[in-house]
Order: C-alpha cells, then sequence, then structure tokens
C-alpha cells in the first residue's frame, strides 16, 4: 500500500497536468479559429465589394460601348454618304471634262500674244461695225 499511495499520487499529478495542458491546447486552438474566422469575414466583405464594383464597372463599360457603337454607326452612315458624294462629283468631273476638254498647257508669254491678237480682233470688228472704242487709242491704231 505505501508503494500505491506515491503511485496513485504521481497519478493525480499527470492527469492534472495533462488536464490543464489539454485546456492550454483547446484555448490556443479556439483563439487560432477566431482569427481565421475574422480573416474569413473580412475576405468575404471584400470579395463583395469587389464583385459590386466589378458589376458596377461592367454597366459603364456596357454603356460606353453601346454610345461607342452609335457613333461608329453614324460615322458609318456618313462616310458612306460622303463617298456617294465623292462618286457624284467624280461623275460631273468626268462629264464636264469630255464636253469641255481641257486647254492645252502656254506659257504666259504665248498667253499674252493670244490676249493681244483677240483684242486687235475686236478693235477691227468694231471698227468695220461703225463703233470706236477706246482699245484704238490704246493699241495705238
Amino acid at each position: 500500500m505505501t508503494t500505491a499511495v506515491p503511485f496513485l499520487l504521481s497519478l493525480v499529478l499527470v492527469l492534472t497536468n495533462g488536464q490543464y495542458y489539454y485546456q492550454g491546447l483547446m484555448d490556443y486552438l479556439e483563439n487560432r479559429f477566431l482569427a481565421i474566422e475574422d480573416r474569413m469575414l473580412i475576405w468575404h466583405e471584400q470579395s463583395n465589394r469587389y464583385n459590386t464594383e466589378l458589376r458596377h464597372f461592367k454597366k459603364q463599360t456596357d454603356e460606353f460601348i453601346k454610345g461607342l457603337n452609335q457613333d461608329h454607326g453614324t460615322l458609318r452612315q456618313d462616310l458612306e454618304g460622303t463617298g456617294v458624294r465623292v462618286d457624284r462629283v467624280e461623275r460631273e468631273m468626268d462629264y464636264i471634262e469630255t464636253q469641255n476638254p481641257a486647254r492645252p498647257c502656254v506659257n504666259q508669254a504665248d498667253r499674252m500674244v493670244d490676249v493681244d491678237l483677240e483684242v486687235k480682233e475686236r478693235v477691227k470688228e468694231r471698227k468695220k461695225g461703225g463703233e470706236e472704242d477706246g482699245y484704238s487709242r490704246v493699241l495705238g491704231e
């Protein structure tokens, strides 16, 4: 019996120390779980906020893209109209060029000679018709 008392006493001490050890471990685990839960709540709030901001951004981009599509359609129609007008002007220019052929290129001096000859011819015609003009005095005839 004398050996049983120290054995029982040591067993009681081991069990009480073990109980305190397990209680400390449980407190530690509970604190860690609470910290993890807090972090999870923060992450959940952040993800919800991010999701809301993303939806708002999507709405804004959708509206912006709709506006761009409308502007693109308007610009395309304007360009098509401008293309039609350019084609019409080109056809009119071709028609005018076929009706009135382009003058040949001449030097400025040749052009002045032609103008002088035309003026002299007009003056002669007027003199024949009996009209006197100031051109005859200017030309020295």
